[in-house]
């Protein structure tokens, strides 16, 4: 019995790490954006009056549009971040 626990374990283990990266990058996005929102005033008022309009989905489309803005936000300080490191290496030689 413990060796077949073993196997389904051994054999699951790499699919569980995806979904377990996969949730929590999702779960950054939705709190990061969440930080951000809540920060904002303007944009917490345009969840919030979006999200209203939405009845009783009011608090998936919060949590949707949180994520979506933490995605964004996320995305453009990811390319901020390349140019500059592109543009302060520019002069160094590659490492070999």
């Amino acid at each position: 019995f413990t060796q077949k626990v073993g196997k389904v374990l051994f054999t699951a283990a790499p699919k569980l790490m995806k979904f377990l990266s996969l949730a929590g990058t999702l779960a950054m996005f939705l709190v990061g954006g969440g930080i951000l929102v809540h920060g904002v005033k303007f944009l917490y008022q345009g969840v919030e009056d979006i999200a209203h309009l939405t009845g009783i989905f009011e608090s998936f489309t919060t949590a949707l549009l949180n994520g979506v803005i933490g995605f964004i936000i996320g995305a453009i300080i990811v390319a901020l971040l390349t140019v500059v490191n592109k543009i302060r290496h520019k002069d160094k030689p590659a490492a070999h």
